[in-house]
């Protein structure tokens, strides 16, 4: 991104904004507009790190960091001790790092080395980079020190007090670090004293006995080894400091990145910024221009796909080139950090570069007009775009004669639409305004205006261009009255302006298009109806079939406990109990229950969908029945009735509808899958003299036959033998899902020499 779009677009003020919550100086340094990418991937990495840096807590932020960087310079460029300032400084930037880490919970990364020795240093030196006076290893030579001061106070009160008549003044004195006694120039208490000074009159001298200068050289030198103390813990401190140098450099690399997502989460939290997603076409909702902030009405702007330019049009002051700075600025945004001051249903394309032109580039020195700047610069933005630039261009054509200016704009913009992935431009131009209408690939977007309060509004209309209201604008200025009415007057005889007729176009455009959608929501409305329809006749026609399935559950429940009856009857019967003719009642009573589920099982089949063929068909014809496809034969043909019977015995009257011819693949695999149901099921099996395999065998084939054929229970006579075979037939009965219940049968019926199995 070049320099004048970043200032043309107020880049750099948003990004001091941002460069106010950065905690290194050199993290604030890195935040430039060169950071702008079109790596897609890049752009959605930094936005997930901001977004996982906006969730934890402002407490938890490390320490600002101090500079460093002018400590690696020194480090390279001499051996000698660091001042303890720059000391002081390593352990600072030392604490804030490990901060970080915990910050961003990469406790992992914190080496203990580096913990210690900031604790170190900043423990052991105050801000300055002096050595703290507490620290351990002075203490015994302070308390060395004040021992040799108190002494040497009560040596020279001592003193004082044996020769008070000799004393100037009633304290002693400090000179030089150094306790003297004043005393008179002719005083004999002079003798063995050592004299240091006296006072610029020469009456008083600045005597020290021999027992206090004694203590006043202790004193010194006490100093002299806390200094020295002092100076051996700052080399050590300097040592481990200057180890450390190669390894801050690869951290300061790592707190710059950090420094650059914290920075703009806290942005982005303070702006209620928020990350788009990428599209092709720009769809900017509820956007704020960032330096306006929350005050600002927010612009929204939609670009139909195939959209190549826009053209803004409206009044001045309206907010046209703000709505251009605000689509650029969010673009960016966006491809710096992956925020932008706008909803986050916002889409936004990815440009390779932006380019602008915007304000006044006149210049007396270069003795360039307006209109020439503008064109300069123009012509060096046509060389460099791509398709896949955005260009913003304000009041492109101005500055000179009205007619050519809006030729060279429509020249300008049909040009930049086939190069540029996206041009947005501010025009009063009424041609430019029909040109942008009249092509495909562009559209008109004005600022809203309240005719009433003559005031603007700042939202865009979209695919409508705009009046400039200039007369209006005039009056809010404090235009003299006379000067607007005549000016209104001329513009009211005069032909209506082609973004009038334009409008008058849209308005009935608008007019259709929502005579269109009532239609089609009328359209909706009645197909809604007609499924609804369809879907109650659906569960109508189900729940009809349902009970009647019900009905054949019953049937079918009722037969079998009439089987169970005279299967007991004919038990009774074998021991001479029951005469033929109760026999001959009992069993017609059987076949008119059994036909009465026949007819209620036709009656469920009927209710299957139609999934009849259109070929004829004949007496031995291979078909399929119903939905599920029952194989069978035909036996006779009646019109549009066909009597037809089932593999599994079962014969039925089926309308022509419900039948359908059985191909010859269908029919090697209806074969197949009724192989074993061709068995008939017996009323009772007998399986004695069998091994238990065979036995099983047999009963795997009454099973199938007996489900198929719809009976409900039958016996199984097994005999007593070593009960092996009793007892492998009840654990197969057990494992059967079709099975309901199975018991032994009475003792005159067989007893545990006989089974009787009841099935669902």
């Amino acid at each position: 991104m070049d320099e004048k779009t970043v200032r043309d677009i107020e880049l750099d003020k948003v990004l001091d904004g941002v460069r106010r919550y950065a905690l290194s100086p050199e993290g604030r340094d890195a935040i430039q507009p060169s950071l702008f990418t079109s790596d897609i991937s890049e752009i959605e990495k930094r936005a997930a790190l901001i977004d996982r840096y906006m969730s934890l807590s402002d407490g938890d932020a490390p320490d600002p960091f101090p500079p460093v960087r002018d400590l690696f310079d020194y480090a390279s460029r001499t051996h000698a001790d660091f001042p303890g300032e720059n000391v002081y400084r390593v352990g600072l930037f030392l604490s804030s790092y490990v901060q970080m880490l915990h910050f961003t919970g990469e406790d992992e990364d914190i080496h203990q080395e580096d913990s210690d020795l900031s604790r170190d240093i900043l423990s052991a030196l105050d801000q300055d980079g002096s050595v703290r006076d507490d620290h351990p290893r002075l203490i015994p030579l302070q308390r060395e020190l004040e021992k040799v001061r108190q002494e040497r106070m009560r040596s020279a009160s001592s003193f004082m007090h044996d020769n008070r008549e000799s004393i100037q003044q009633s304290e002693p004195m400090y000179r030089n670090e150094r306790i003297v006694i004043p005393l008179r120039n002719d005083s004999k208490a002079l003798n063995g004293c050592y004299v240091s000074g006296a006072s610029s009159s020469g009456s008083t001298l600045f005597a020290e006995p021999l027992e206090l200068l004694t203590l006043n050289n202790e004193a010194v030198i006490a100093r002299e080894r806390i200094k020295a103390e002092k100076a051996r813990i700052l080399h050590e401190l300097s040592d481990r400091a200057r180890s450390v140098i190669p390894f801050m450099k690869r951290m300061l690399e790592r707190v710059i990145i950090f420094d650059f997502h914290h920075s703009f989460a806290l942005w982005a939290r303070k702006m209620k910024a928020h990350h788009p997603r990428t599209g092709s076409e720009l769809s900017l909702i509820d956007a704020i221009h960032p330096l306006i902030g929350m005050g600002a009405v927010p612009v929204t702007v939609r670009l139909e796909r195939g959209i190549k330019a826009v053209v803004f049009s409206g009044a001045n002051a309206g907010g046209k080139t703000v709505t251009m700075k605000t689509i650029a600025l969010s673009v960016s945004l966006f491809q710096i950090s992956g925020y932008i001051t706008a909803s986050e249903l916002s889409v936004l394309p990815v440009f390779s570069s932006i380019y602008s032109d915007i304000g006044d580039g006149q210049s007396i020195q270069d003795a360039a007009s307006t209109f020439s700047s503008h064109m300069k610069n123009i012509a060096s933005i046509t060389s460099r775009c791509d398709g896949s630039s955005l260009v913003i261009l304000d009041e492109l054509g101005s500055g000179t004669d009205p007619e050519e200016g809006a030729a060279l704009s429509s020249a300008i913009l049909r040009y930049l639409s086939t190069h540029a992935g996206l041009t947005c431009i501010t025009s009063h131009y009424s041609q430019v305004k029909s040109f942008a209408y009249s092509e495909e690939n562009m559209m008109n977007a004005s600022m809203e205006f309240d005719e009433r309060s003559g005031l603007p509004t700042y939202r865009v209309l979209e695919g409508i261009p705009g009046d400039s209201h200039a007369v209006a604008t005039a009056k809010r200025m404090g235009m003299p009255k006379a000067i607007t009415e005549e000016a209104s007057k001329a513009l009211m005889g005069g032909e209506e302006s082609s973004a009038r007729i334009i409008k008058a176009l849209l308005s009935k455009e608008r007019t259709l298009d929502r005579k269109i959608t009532e239609l089609s929501l009328k359209s909706r409305e009645n197909e809604r109806i007609r499924k609804e329809l369809e879907e109650k006749e659906r569960k109508l026609d189900s729940l009809e079939n349902e009970l009647r399935r019900d009905g054949v559950s019953e049937i079918t429940s009722y037969l079998h406990e009439s089987r169970k009856t005279l299967e007991n009857l004919i038990s009774d019967i074998r021991t001479g109990k029951l005469t033929q003719e109760k026999i001959k009642k009992a069993k017609a009573f059987m076949k008119d229950v059994e036909e009465k589920r026949d007819s209620e099982e036709r009656l469920v089949v009927e209710e299957e969908e139609d999934v009849a063929d259109d070929l004829p068909f004949k007496s031995g014809d291979d078909v399929l029945c119903g939905k599920a496809g029952t194989a069978g034969k035909v036996i006779s043909v009646d019109g549009n009735n066909i009597t037809v019977s089932l593999e599994n015995g079962l014969r039925l009257s089926l309308k022509r509808s419900m039948v359908r011819h059985r191909k010859t693949e269908e029919r090697q695999k209806a074969s197949l899958s009724f192989s074993g149901s061709a068995k008939k099921a017996e009323y009772t099996v007998d399986l004695r003299g069998m091994t238990l395999e065979e036995a099983l065998r047999r009963m795997d084939d009454q099973m199938e036959a007996a489900v198929l054929s719809g009976l409900g229970t039958f016996g199984i006579i097994h005999g007593y033998g070593d009960g092996i075979l009793s007892k492998g037939i009840h654990d197969y009965l057990r494992k059967r899902r079709e099975v309901k219940d199975y018991y032994f049968a009475r003792p005159e019926d067989g007893g545990m020499g006989k089974t009787y199995v009841e099935l669902k």
